[in-house]
């Protein structure tokens, strides 16, 4: 059962993977609950048990540049901080491979899926 972070975020722990659900990402950023939900993930994801992580976004089937460009420089920054190998994003829609490819860390490995078993998957096996 999922954690409330904020009124948007919720997180669960799933085989060593963290997994961070996210309800309309536009909305969450544009409210600021966006800052709670990083500064979870950054607490947590660089957790030495922790070997991947997953955001799941619901209700997100596309995004505008003002989100791109916030993935681009504060998850970027964010897997850079916490040494995390691999991040999947799951959502329905071009979403998922948008986000994917905005976040540039060095040595992780982001991937979009529309399935949250299959990314959590491939997310533990960092």
């Amino acid at each position: 059962m999922p954690n409330s972070i904020t009124q948007n975020i919720a997180y669960e722990a799933r085989d060593g993977v963290g997994m961070w659900i996210i309800d309309d990402l536009a909305a969450t950023l544009e409210s600021g609950e966006l800052d709670d939900g990083e500064a979870h993930f950054r607490e947590h994801a660089g957790d030495d048990a922790m070997t991947g992580c997953v955001v799941v976004l619901e209700g997100t089937e596309s995004v505008g540049s003002d989100v791109l460009e916030h993935v681009n420089k504060q998850w970027t920054a964010l897997g850079e901080e916490t040494g995390l190998t691999r991040t999947a994003y799951v959502a329905p829609g071009i979403a998922r491979l948008a986000i994917a490819n905005k976040n540039e860390a060095r040595e992780m490995d982001a991937k979009g899926f529309t399935d949250v078993d299959t990314a959590v998957e491939w997310a533990s096996e960092a």
